[in-house]
């Protein structure tokens, strides 16, 4: 119970500072900042938190680990449907981009603010990322009919590159719901731009 609470409270902080980073960005912010938007003083931070290097790994590595548990989870109930390679494929993409559009602002600051990570939690965050490209490509290989003249590790990260980047263009406003913005890309993945005649 006492852990629990522990973890939650070091969510809370994460998620304040989050919102801090995002609107003023990582070197701007101040743990003052966090303190004054999350209504909980500086010594209440340093009693969860080490420094602000120490939220920042907290948020990122929190969240990847958050990504990579949905993704797995997408991959087993697909697998529990008995549905096809390709619509496996689709189940682990489709729930990939959704997770990173439903948390744009922490997606975003791991793309601008990782180098700010101390070097260990850098290659903890660089070791997450490499279980999403082995996922998506291991997944991408058992899809039938994939071109074999086509590199599959470069497949693999121009699909990661389309769902990180989604963050920073897509607009909810815009003339495609996420949902179907999710769809399009898949058929991009899959069918190109171009319409061929057979």
């Amino acid at each position: 119970m006492i852990e629990k609470r522990r973890t939650a409270k070091k969510d809370y902080i994460a998620k304040v500072a989050v919102d801090v980073f995002f609107q003023k960005g990582y070197k701007e912010s101040s743990l003052e900042d966090i303190s004054n938007k999350g209504k909980i003083s500086k010594a209440g931070i340093y009693h969860y938190f080490k420094s602000k290097p120490d939220i920042l790994s907290y948020a990122l590595l929190g969240f990847t680990d958050k990504v990579l548990s949905e993704m797995n989870e997408a991959i087993k109930k697909a697998k529990e449907k008995n549905l096809s390679k390709q619509q496996i494929f689709n189940a682990l993409i489709e729930t990939y981009a959704t997770c990173m559009m439903r948390n744009r602002k922490i997606s975003l600051i791991v793309l601008r603010e990782r180098h700010q990570l101390p070097t260990p939690h850098k290659n903890e965050l660089l070791n997450r990322e490499r279980l999403f490209f082995h996922i998506v490509r291991d997944q991408l290989r058992q899809v039938p009919c994939l071109n074999k003249k086509l590199n599959v590790n470069i497949i693999s990260f121009q699909i990661i590159s389309m769902i990180h980047w989604m963050g920073y263009w897509f607009d909810s406003k815009g003339p495609l719901s996420e949902r179907e913005a999710l769809r399009q890309m898949i058929k991009i993945i899959f069918k190109g731009v171009l319409n061929y005649k057979q």
